[in-house]
């Protein structure tokens, strides 16, 4: 990701830099350094696409349709360093009912040229491959409700960007291909406004790219289905944070990557994959080949809720498992009997163990745990004299980091858990049953027992 001046949309860097959300930020390295570049006539991008090229890799350059980052100011506020331009002087083309209030509203021409305008001029200016056409940053691109009768307006825009990037290709004589990203379900694109089964009929991508840090893909068969004449590559979307973690270890960036090879991807993107010195650069190469993650310890993790706002226009990330069907937490009564819940696994591991956290738990709690129907360390467990270490320390190595994240030296993310073997031949390759009953509950809490996180460590 690189702020650099643009002609269609009149960037310029601010006077003073703030990052979004009042995270701590390094400015010489997100303000300052690509400043200085631009000043001195630098070109990085046209780096990038050259380093890329001899290494014979294609040069995606990826663009946020409608970021609202700089929404989580209070509308009106000012100073706001990242507030664009074009948003100070065209206040009427931002959606009017959002708390999100800083959303372009799709439903104009006038925004749909300028970001048609944003994509040719980074083919006038540098010899990109391709173009990601970020969706679910935001999902906010008309007013609630008018999501459905709205999509016409972004088929319409997709067909003139498709149109514009076929002339440059038969100009430069190699074609430039178009990904998109949109939600992990087709239901949901549909609801969001984005018409993907017309988008594959009419021949206007060539490739998608799926969800928010999935941890699983039981979906794909439904974007499948929709390729009548032409096999698109689907790439699922891989965090290096999330359920539960500020930060992945290695072990759960494996396991979600293996699941997602399993699912039948082609290819895994990782999104918002700021690390930046030589750590991490393994793990990239890992998560590549399948046989290689087959050979290495992995951790299962369940989807979390994220918890985002629930205001009417707040819920900037709507169309997603973690926002819509999160799989944890979860309350325990013991009236409700079993709940279960469903956990990906790839490849057939040689040895397994089950992880289950809880909230609000009190002496005399007991609990029966199964996978695929099978009890685990016996009935009625009890819970508090149960527990044991969980979790892991991240060490991030000296000039090494996360550009957003102020995350230095060991990162402890250790909790306490039950930690129940389980027998390898007892889970199957693909989803497997885990269930939790509350037996009893002890006196004393005046909440219901949580289960806030199960995982699944793998060998």
């Amino acid at each position: 990701m690189l702020e650099w001046p643009g002609q269609a949309d009149d960037f310029v860097f601010p006077e003073s830099r703030t990052w979004h959300g009042g995270i701590e930020v390094d400015p010489q390295d997100q303000y300052r350094n690509p400043k200085s570049l631009a000043d001195a006539g630098h070109n990085p991008p046209a780096v990038v696409v050259e380093e890329c090229h001899k290494r014979n890799m294609a040069a995606f350059v990826s663009l946020r349709m409608n970021d609202t980052h700089d929404g989580q100011h209070p509308r009106g506020k000012l100073p706001n360093p990242e507030l664009p331009t074009f948003k100070r002087h065209n206040l009427d083309w931002l959606v009017e009912t959002l708390d999100r209030w800083t959303a372009l509203d799709y439903r104009r021409p006038q925004v749909r040229a300028l970001k048609l305008r944003v994509i040719e001029e980074f083919f006038d200016r540098w010899d990109f491959d391709g173009i990601e056409l970020d969706w679910l940053r935001h999902t906010l691109n008309f007013p609630r409700g008018e999501e459905q009768k709205s999509a016409k307006h972004l088929t319409d825009f997709l067909r003139k960007v498709r149109r514009m990037l076929d002339e440059r290709g038969a100009a430069r004589g190699r074609p430039i291909e178009l990904a998109v990203r949109v939600p992990e379900r087709l239901e949901w694109c549909l609801l969001g406004g984005y018409d993907v089964p017309a988008w594959i009929d009419e021949g206007l991508c060539d490739m998608l790219i799926l969800g928010q840090g999935l941890t699983e893909l039981p979906t794909l068969g439904e974007f499948h289905a929709l390729m009548k004449t032409r096999r698109l590559p689907v790439y699922p979307s891989l965090y290096p944070y999330g359920n539960g973690y500020k930060i992945s270890p290695d072990e759960v960036v494996r396991g979600s990557a293996a699941n997602l090879w399993n699912a039948g991807a082609d290819g895994l993107y990782a999104f918002n994959w700021f690390h930046h010195g030589t750590w991490r650069k393994q793990l990239l190469n890992e998560i590549a080949d399948p046989q290689t993650l087959a050979g290495k310890t992995r951790q299962y993790t369940l989807t979390h809720r994220f918890d985002v706002g629930r205001r009417v226009g707040t819920d900037y990330l709507r169309y997603s498992t973690c926002y819509r069907e999160p799989q944890v937490p979860f309350e325990l009564n013991v009236e409700d009997g079993t709940k279960t819940v469903p956990i990906s696994v790839a490849p057939a591991p040689q040895s397994a163990e089950l992880w289950v956290q809880f909230q609000y738990s009190v002496p005399g709690d007991q609990v029966t745990v199964t996978v695929n129907g099978q009890q685990l360390g016996g009935a009625r467990l009890g819970i508090p004299e149960n527990l044991k270490p969980a979790g892991f320390e991240v060490t991030i190595p000296p000039e090494s980091g996360m550009l957003g994240l102020p995350l230095r030296g060991t990162v402890d993310q250790r909790y306490q858990a039950l930690r129940l073997p389980i027998p390898a031949e007892q889970l199957k390759v693909g989803r497997n049953a885990i269930g939790v009953e509350l037996n009893a509950r002890g006196p004393g809490s005046e909440k219901s027992l949580q289960v806030a996180r199960i995982e699944l460590a793998a060998t």
